[in-house]
């Protein structure tokens, strides 16, 4: 009776590891064929240069230097909670704190 236990537990790890397999490669191929199609580029953004912010509520941030991203965990705000924050300085010389995901579009100036 452990025999055909042990052949029905054999057999669904099989099919796991199948299923596990078949969906890595799959993967793949889907990825490469969404680069062929579009290629993928290795960029990032160069805090260097300056930029043109668009949020989503509509405002924009024209002709800015992005400075970085907050560390969360270094620095809790006493606001609450914000989680990482992009900062950028304005032509004021005043920096700005803004959410990633309200950024719609980073143009290079």
């Amino acid at each position: 009776m452990s025999e055909i236990w042990a052949i029905i537990v054999g057999g669904f790890l099989l099919l796991i590891v199948y299923a596990i397999v078949s969906s890595k490669k799959s993967e793949k191929r889907l990825r490469e064929a969404r680069e062929k199609m579009l290629p993928h580029l290795e960029e990032a953004i160069v805090t260097d240069r300056r930029h043109h912010l668009f949020l989503s509520d509509g405002r924009r941030f024209m002709d800015v230097r992005i400075l970085g991203a907050t560390d969360p965990k270094l620095a809790p705000s006493p606001l609450g909670d914000w989680g990482s924050m992009l900062v950028i300085l304005l032509d004021s010389g005043k920096k700005a704190f803004i959410r990633p995901s309200s950024v719609r579009c980073i143009e290079e100036a």
